[in-house]
């Protein structure tokens, strides 16, 4: 469909094209970060910030550009010469990353020659796509391959271009705006502009996860851990909505709503997935389906041996009673050398862990 419903282009023109109105749109700041090449973007009528947008040129002929906007939501857009499609055009798409589930998405034709998605609001998505390796992109009758090349540091970029162009700019008044159903995504980069905390995509969902956070450290009888803000998170943590942390243990809390996964099983496989590829030593995991307070916990454990450390990651995924699931995360970080202290995290049993999840949410 994108190759027969689809003449111009180059790169410059590209990013241009995922603009709103590209025709009042200027480029005011550009960098080159590996095969991408990024612009910052103001808004002629006003001068205020629109966009950062890097696009990378494909063998396939294909070009794919990434574009953050002044409220931080992303789009991801495809275009080539070869393709001549009609302005306003929707057409169904479906994507995925590495071996992931396939995700439904429209794609917007902005220009003749290109097609944009906007990515949901989904900080774990965002995560996902820095640390992939392969972004597929179906569109009915034909698959597109993608090499996520760099996209750790280019997101990274990006999200340095929105604080440094927002904070010189100022933000346009009517930023793009989140499709329906959605809200701000975390920030790509972890930076939030004048320092502040990287505002959360749904801040009602937030409170939500971190009362539950508190009460699953109740219910388990953890004492002691401070809440983390996502400011001072590791990449790896930032965008979840409630991390609390003491010594060599990191409990997390998060919230995904109906459609914001395609499977508990999926994602499950996704959050193992991730431990396994930052692992530098021996792995061993499991998952298993067990039932605790009359509901049915989806549960995973990831154990990572390198040399005097040892890492343990247990995962409870729970119904949520509004719809959608909780995802609750144990961390524990065990290392004991000859030179150095000792951490040994108080023991937590996964029996006292999944009862503690499941009620947790009561």
């Amino acid at each position: 469909m994108l190759r027969e419903s689809i003449v111009a282009a180059g790169i410059v023109a590209i990013c241009c094209g995922l603009l709103s109105n590209p025709a009042e749109a200027r480029s005011v700041d550009r960098f080159r970060l590996g095969g991408w090449l990024g612009d910052a973007y103001v808004d002629d009528a006003n001068n205020r910030f629109s966009s950062c947008v890097a696009s990378a040129q494909y063998r396939s002929g294909i070009a794919m550009s990434v574009q953050v906007d002044g409220n931080y939501n992303w789009f991801i857009g495809f275009s080539s010469s070869s393709w001549n499609m009609t302005v306003g055009q929707t057409i169904p798409l479906q994507y995925r990353i590495d071996r992931g589930a396939w995700q439904q998405a429209t794609g917007e034709v902005k220009t003749a020659t290109m097609v944009r998605i906007q990515m949901p609001a989904n900080g774990y998505l965002v995560r996902r796509f820095r640390r992939g390796r392969l972004l597929q992109v179906f569109d009915g009758s034909n698959t597109y391959e993608f090499r996520l090349t760099g996209t750790s540091k280019l997101m990274a970029r990006l999200g340095r271009c929105v604080e440094i162009n927002s904070a010189r700019f100022g933000v346009a008044s009517t930023p793009s705006a989140p499709a329906p159903g959605t809200s701000a995504p975390s920030q790509p980069g972890g930076a939030q502009p004048g320092g502040s905390q990287t505002a959360p995509a749904n801040p009602a969902l937030q409170v939500e996860a971190t009362q539950a956070l508190f009460n699953l450290m109740t219910q388990a009888g953890l004492s002691g851990l401070k809440l983390i803000p996502d400011q001072d998170r590791e990449d790896s943590l930032k965008g979840l909505y409630a991390v609390a942390k003491k010594d060599g243990r990191t409990v997390v809390a998060h919230i995904f709503e109906p459609g914001g996964y395609a499977s508990e099983q999926d994602l499950m496989a996704q959050i193992i997935a991730d431990s396994a590829k930052s692992c530098e030593g021996s792995f061993q995991s499991g998952t298993e389906q067990t039932s605790e307070a009359g509901k049915q916990l989806f549960t995973s454990y990831a154990h990572c041996t390198s040399g005097d450390t040892d890492l343990v990651e247990r995962v409870a995924i729970v119904p949520r009673a509004a719809g959608g699931i909780f995802v609750y995360g144990i961390s524990d970080t065990y290392t004991g050398t000859a030179d150095g202290p000792t951490v040994s995290p108080p023991e937590l049993t996964d029996p006292d862990f999944y009862r503690a999840a499941a009620e947790a949410a009561n």
